[in-house]
């Protein structure tokens, strides 16, 4: 494999070069491909779908409106009018007059400042791919287009620039996102040039790239780091530089967008979808940004010769074709957050979710992919990192997160110790042979920040360490520590704020297993220091809690997948013939998941408050494993 074209290290090479050797041992051996199906038409097939289950919702001055709202939101008609464009590209010219149409409404709302929810910084990057994609097909209607978009002034027109925030922490995903489309203005001879953005990028955005390659969101002083953020900057960005962007930035910015790309790729789960910490996580735009990125960097590595990279890239932009696809409905609509509950009910929502607008950003970014990726055919796929070999891999940043995978498994344990909104433990458990939920996918939360639910109590539900005080009450892990400072849920957290600390006290991975252990340190109540262990294999998951306080019992919290909004699970409170050894089975989807306890005298209790808990794919039901002690061990079997 070729060496990261940086002259600074990438933390995760060791993992990465390991798994080039297995990919290229493979290779050598003919068993690297893998057909999984999704050829360039299938996943035209489902943009098409996508596309027309919203023209129907198109005004005559070509506005797309939302039917649960019954207005135009956010940038959903200059999202259709790029993935329309595309799909006009690709043969389907009956959609020409409305893409055309979609185009000149965006192009005056963002003119004539009324843009949808005062979105204007999401418009240019849609616009501008529309634009040049119609402009030769419909000449005099691009002579107009041109005249108003040449009209734009970026310091005035859009709201997140220096102009309009004086306040660098401000400049943050929006700003991103705005240049990205005013490059391309810019490129078309539109604006006058693109040298103001190299201040913006140079002292705004690339500072807030981690060693990984990871873009924090948020203020600059304590970015809060959302996987989410992560990914759609990144994008934005790719679009910009695969446009032609070559500016005084553009080299450092390229090696920041490799570095991600690969970190992406090691951290991509078996289902084809990126960690779920922060805001928006489980949204279907997650996976549609991360498919451009994982496709335009497949070209670039097999460009470069890394053709084993290169063909895991591509796999894993097929796999969140394939996350995205599995939660099309008949009518070509979305399931915008991963269940199956009713676009009215808004469950797992955040407060800014809209179904039309986020359905059709997800067919843009889908469309940029295609549009971005005409050479992607010729890569055979082969296996991702979560599909071979073994590995932990610890986040850099403030991302708190670690990624530890066998065969066709993976399990995500977020570390951070005062965030109500992305709370401690495992909060996601995966295997191919599985449905993607059983595990389950995501995690309860102390504060629901941006986040509602049409179902089920704000709980702090994870596999996580529970323990009983010397006054009778049981505490928790994922309860955290709380901050000295009121949670702020756009502001981020300060990781330090509070006291605690985590650490990796060791780690291995080798021979199909994963082992490592946490150190965590209060104050929690009760207890100064807990260690966490946990040992992987395919098909199960050893877990040790060591609690070190003055405390009466210890205990596991068990979040169970109950309720994804279509189908309940059946939760099986097992008692093993002849002994008196209890644990716990889950059937759902047609598969089952158990917990067995390990040490002696552990007996399930299912405490009221976790009866039934929200979390983003619908409802947990969570039980505490309880025993006397201060170690508990329990395995976690996820049987094919």
């Amino acid at each position: 494999m070729n060496k990261l074209h940086t002259g600074s290290v990438y933390p995760w090479q060791t993992e990465l070069e390991e798994f080039i050797e297995q990919l290229d041992e493979r290779l050598e051996n003919g068993l690297n491909r893998v057909d999984d199906g999704w050829t360039h038409q299938r996943k035209l097939a489902v943009l098409e779908k996508l596309v027309r289950a919203y023209t129907p919702h198109q005004e005559e001055n070509g506005a797309i409106i939302d039917p649960h709202s019954d207005s135009e939101r956010y940038y959903s008609t200059p999202s259709y009018a790029l993935a329309a464009a595309v799909l006009v590209k690709e043969g389907r010219h009956d959609l020409l007059e409305s893409a055309a149409a979609a185009l000149t409404h965006s192009i005056a709302c963002v003119v004539e400042e009324r843009a949808p929810d005062h979105h204007p910084d999401f418009f240019p990057i849609m616009m501008m791919g529309a634009y040049r994609l119609l402009k030769n097909l419909l000449p005099e209607q691009a002579t107009a287009w041109k005249q108003q978009l040449s009209r734009i002034q970026p310091e005035d027109t859009y709201i997140f620039t220096m102009s309009k925030m004086k306040n660098p922490n401000r400049m943050i995903n929006w700003n991103a996102i705005m240049m990205s489309g005013e490059y391309m203005r810019a490129a078309e001879g539109i604006a006058a040039d693109a040298e103001w953005m190299e201040t913006y990028i140079r002292s705004y955005h690339l500072p807030r790239f981690t060693g990984l390659g990871l873009y924090e969101d948020g203020p600059l002083d304590r970015p809060n780091s959302p996987f989410a953020y992560d990914i759609v900057t990144r994008f934005h960005l790719g679009v910009m530089l695969e446009s032609g962007y070559d500016g005084g930035c553009a080299t450092e910015l390229r090696d920041h967008l490799r570095k991600g790309a690969l970190s992406s790729l090691l951290a991509l789960s078996p289902h084809g979808e990126i960690p779920p910490r922060g805001r928006s996580a489980q949204h279907q735009w997650n996976e549609a940004a991360a498919a451009f990125v994982f496709t335009t960097h497949a070209q670039q590595a097999f460009a470069a010769g890394e053709h084993g990279l290169a063909g895991a890239f591509r796999r894993a932009a097929d796999l969140c074709w394939q996350a995205i696809g599995r939660w099309q409905t008949a009518d070509g609509k979305l399931h915008i957050v991963r269940n199956h509950y009713s676009s009215e009910a808004r469950h797992g929502f955040e407060v800014y979710s809209n179904h039309t607008c986020y359905s059709l950003w997800t067919a843009a970014a889908l469309a940029y992919t295609l549009l971005h990726g005409a050479d992607v055919e010729r890569i055979s796929p082969s296996l991702i990192p979560a599909e071979i070999g073994s590995r932990v891999l610890e986040t850099d940043g403030w991302f708190q997160t670690v990624i530890a995978t066998v065969d066709g498994q993976q399990m995500l344990v977020q570390t951070s110790v005062n965030d109500p909104y992305n709370i401690p433990g495992i909060v996601r458990i995966q295997r191919s042979t599985l449905p993607p939920l059983i595990g389950p996918s995501s995690a309860g939360h102390a504060d629901r920040g941006f986040t509602g639910f049409a179902k089920g109590d704000i709980f702090p539900l994870s596999y996580t360490p529970a323990w009983q005080t010397e006054d009778g009450k049981w505490h928790s892990l994922s309860e955290g520590i709380p901050g000295t400072l009121e949670f702020d849920r756009d502001g981020g957290i300060d990781p330090l704020d509070g006291g605690g600390s985590v650490q990796m006290e060791q780690s291995s991975a080798s021979n199909g297993a994963t082992d490592f252990t946490l150190l965590w340190k209060g104050p929690f109540p009760g207890v100064w220091e807990i260690r966490t262990h946990f040992r992987q294999v395919p098909g199960k998951i050893e877990v040790t809690y060591e609690l070190q306080g003055n405390i009466q019992a210890v205990g596991a919290l068990i979040p169970l997948m109950a309720y994804d909004g279509r189908e309940r699970s059946t939760i099986h409170h097992v008692m093993s013939t002849g002994e008196e050894k209890e644990s716990i089975r889950v059937e759902y989807a047609g598969a089952s998941l158990e917990v067995i306890p390990a040490t002696e005298g552990t007996n399930v209790v299912w405490p009221e408050e976790l009866a039934s808990v929200a979390c983003r794919n619908g409802l947990l039901k969570g039980a505490r494993l309880e025993c006397e002690g201060s170690r508990i061990s329990f395995i976690i079997r996820l049987p094919e």
